[in-house]
This record gives structure tokens, sequence and C-alpha cells, in this order.
């Protein structure tokens, strides 16, 4: 039956409340329901956690969260007042954790913050870390050793020198729950575009990546760089890998690198011994990997930046004696902002080729 004319203006009014209604509704649904795009600007800084088996059900050890760290007013409202998108992502690769300590903290939280404010699109990854390269190599004669020892974190495999054996699949290699990540973020976090660092087949775009770790993760952004075209390394209190047996660097510090050396910066405190590898070794290990062709060692204690250009930092902070393994957290420790960021700034953002 047709409406008559008296009845027309109460449906209409009715039916324009009713999408009124449904408009106020909408507005009131908790952030979490439309997914993690509504994520809070300061969440987003502070890190956000994601566990790796929710990325990959095939991952099934080491399933402490990976963390995430983006501005969104950077990426995606694209202040003009802030640094532009670098359109780079930074890996951070931690260090050895034992199996008492993972899942302990996010980490130097204040380097990635620090990074995702200059642009970068920031992951700090869960591995398997809980054993030390020098503890699998440094009895070992074989000038391979460390390099085998990386790979098979990196890529998945198995190691086996006599002195320590192991075996990582392919689902907890280093790579696979880095692609696993970017695809999990792609789908949960589409306006922030993280697909853009992996390529069409699904593969790492290393080229668009900045790969950064401490201690035996520094080594291993070091070897990825060696072997991938990356954007950019970031060694902390690394790269340590000295063969004693032989008495000289790693053999892989001399193969031909797929990242051009004036990528690479490398910062290490003066009383840093851990990893069986003093000063002194550390230096031969940084001049193997030709990283001196760039200049001499930059106290950052005396010198400002740009550092001479170099890509060798060295601090004694905060002077007197130090145990080694203070030393070793010196420059990433979130306590140590105030006096680092302006290093922190350098090897995130100076130019190279």
């Amino acid at each position: 039956m047709p409406f008559d004319k008296c009845e027309k203006p109460g449906k209409f009014k009715a039916m324009r409340n009713l999408w009124w209604l449904s408009v106020f509704i909408l507005t009131m649904i908790p952030s979490g329901m439309h997914g993690q795009e509504q994520d809070l600007q300061q969440s987003a800084l502070d890190g956000i956690p994601v566990l790796p088996s929710k990325t990959d059900p095939k991952i099934q050890i080491f399933d402490n969260p990976h963390y995430i760290f983006i501005n969104r007013d950077i990426v995606i409202s694209k202040n003009s007042s802030l640094p532009a998108d670098r359109h780079q992502l930074l890996l951070f690769i931690p260090g050895t954790q034992p199996l008492a300590q993972q899942g302990k903290g996010k980490g130097p939280y204040k380097f990635l913050e620090e990074a995702a404010n200059l642009g970068y699109h920031v992951i700090k990854l869960t591995y398997p870390n809980d054993v030390a390269a020098a503890e699998a190599c440094n009895k070992d004669g074989n000038p391979q050793a460390f390099e085998k020892f990386r790979i098979t974190l990196i890529m998945g495999g198995s190691f086996n020198n006599g002195f320590k054996i192991f075996t990582i699949s392919r689902a907890d290699s280093i790579e696979n729950r880095l692609i696993k990540l970017l695809l999990h973020l792609k789908m949960t976090r589409p306006l922030e575009h993280w697909e853009q660092f992996l390529n069409d087949d699904g593969s790492i775009r290393w080229e668009s990546i900045a790969v950064a770790g401490q201690s035996q993760g520094g080594g291993h952004a070091a070897l990825i760089a060696i072997k991938h075209h990356v954007a950019r390394v970031i060694c902390s209190g690394a790269p340590k890998d000295y063969n004693h047996i032989l008495n000289r660097p790693a053999e892989w510090y001399h193969e031909k690198s797929a990242t051009p050396k004036d990528c690479f910066f490398a910062f290490n405190h003066d009383q840093d011994r851990t990893g069986s590898c003093t000063p002194k070794e550390q230096m031969r290990n940084l001049r193997a990997l030709g990283l001196e062709q760039f200049g001499a060692p930059a106290d950052v204690d005396t010198e400002k930046p740009p550092y001479h250009h170099t890509r060798i930092l060295t601090t004694d902070y905060p002077g007197g004696k130090l145990k080694s393994v203070d030393a070793h957290e010196t420059f990433l420790n979130p306590k140590n902002a105030g006096v680092f960021r302006i290093v922190w700034d350098y090897v995130l953002t100076e130019p190279v080729h």
C-alpha cells in the first residue's frame, strides 16, 4: 500500500534518525574491533608486540613477541613538519639471550623509537638466539665456521662442528620470520604498507632494508649485508667473529660484499671484551671488513657529528673501569639515550653511496 502524504515526513524523519544512530554507534565501536589500524600513535611508537606463531603456525620455538615501531604521523598522515617517510625498514636483530631471559622487554626501544621518528618502519625480530657464535666457533679451526653458524640461523639448516650441534628449520629462520611478519602486517595494518619490503614473488626486498644488530645480531646484520645488497648496516658491539685457533678474523669478512662498504657502520666500546674478542681483535675485524678506508675511528666522547664521516665509532662512556658486559650494551642502552641520540642519528641518516 502506498504511503499517504501525512505519513511520508514521519517515515523520512525515522529513517534520518536511524542513519544518525548508526553513525553514532560506529564511532563508539572500540578501536580494536576495527583491527590494529586504529592503534593510537603513541602505542605505535612504544612498540607493538606480534607473536611469531601468529604469523606462521610452523614457527614452534622462540615464540616471544616481535616488536614493531612506526610513526604514523610520518607514514600515514605525511605531516610536513616531520621527517619524510624513508620507505626503508630498519630490521633490528638482537644479540644472544639465554633461554631464561627470553621475552623480557622490548630491547633498545629508545633507539628503535628514534629510527621510527626519523621515518623508518622498524622491526625488532625474535629468532633462535640462545647460542653465542663464540661459544659455537671459538674452538673451531675451520675458517668458515662462523659463517656456517650464522647462515644456519639466517636461512635455516644444520650446524655440526663437533663442539656444537643444532638444527634450525626454515620456518624458524630469520628470513622466514621476517617474511611472515611482513605478510601479517600487510593484512592487519594495510595503511602502513609493510608489503613494500617484499618483492612480488614474496622474497625479501633487501635493498629497501637497513639491517642493524647488537652483539651476535650485529654479526648477522653484517653477514646479511655481505650476501645481499641492503640499504645500510649498523653493528653495535659487533662483529666479533675472531678465530682464536687461527689467530685471525673470520674468513667471511674478506668475501666480496653485495653491499657497498660505505653503508656499514660499527660502534664499539673501548672496554668491551665479550664474545672472547678483545678491543684490539675487534679492530682487526673492522679492518678486515674494509671499514678503515673511510677514516680513522671517531671517539664520540670527544668528537662531534659528522665524525669526519668515518664508519668506525668508539666510546669509553661513562669513563672509569667497567664490567665488559656493561660496556658491551652501552650504545643501545635506553638509559643512555640522552648521551648517544646524536650518534644514533648519525648512523641512521649519514648519507651512503
